[in-house]
């Protein structure tokens, strides 16, 4: 049974990965979790060489943060080769244990088809999680596929909802995107469907 690693990259290629990591952390004998506050410092200054070489021991061992920002610094090329196929790993790795940014970037990975085959389904169930943590590009992404029926059946009130909760998270666009709806739904289940997105924006259930 092929690892999380070997079902994006291969074998040969993922044991070039792990040993470039490995490499990048010899004389860094901090532990592996006292490493993340300096590479969050690294990381803030834009020193992406130093925070690399901090996050690489603690994405190896698992850690969801630093394989999210071994996954962006792999996306972007910073401190790093740019490789979608190995931030597209990164991002799975971090996503699986619940990181909502890592899951919303996996999202936009299987909707554009980088570092993965596209796969609008997977992206929509990305985006949903993402969205439940509260992602607002996520909320967005997610209303705009109910709203087009794109990996998912298309639904105007889950697009309305969505929409809702990405425009409450300050992406006006979302307030933007569901005005037409408000054409379509009755009064009373748009009142609903409002008042339910603002108890979840803030925390309610």
């Amino acid at each position: 049974m092929k690892t999380l690693p070997e079902r994006f990259l291969g074998f040969t290629r993922f044991r070039v990965v792990v040993a470039a990591l490995v490499t990048a952390t010899v004389g860094w004998p901090l532990p592996v979790l006292a490493q993340l506050e300096p590479a969050r410092a690294a990381y803030d200054k834009e020193d992406y060489a130093s925070a690399y070489k901090l996050y690489a021991p603690s994405a190896l061992k698992g850690v969801a943060e630093a394989q999210h920002r071994v996954g962006l610094m792999h996306k972007f090329g910073w401190g790093t080769e740019r490789d979608h196929a190995v931030a597209a790993k990164w991002f799975l790795a971090a996503a699986e244990q619940g990181h909502a940014e890592a899951q919303s970037e996996l999202a936009i990975y299987y909707k554009d088809g980088r570092g993965v085959e596209r796969d609008l389904k997977r992206s929509a169930e990305w985006f949903l999680k993402a969205s439940e943590q509260g992602v607002g590009i996520a909320q967005l992404n997610l209303g705009r596929y109910y709203l087009a029926g794109t990996g998912v059946e298309k639904n105007a009130a889950e697009a309305y909802y969505w929409l809702t909760r990405a425009g409450l998270n300050n992406l006006m666009d979302g307030f933007a995107l569901r005005a037409p709806l408000a054409k379509e739904l009755p009064v009373e289940q748009l009142k609903e469907i409002d008042a339910r997105a603002r108890q979840a924006a803030a925390g309610k259930k």
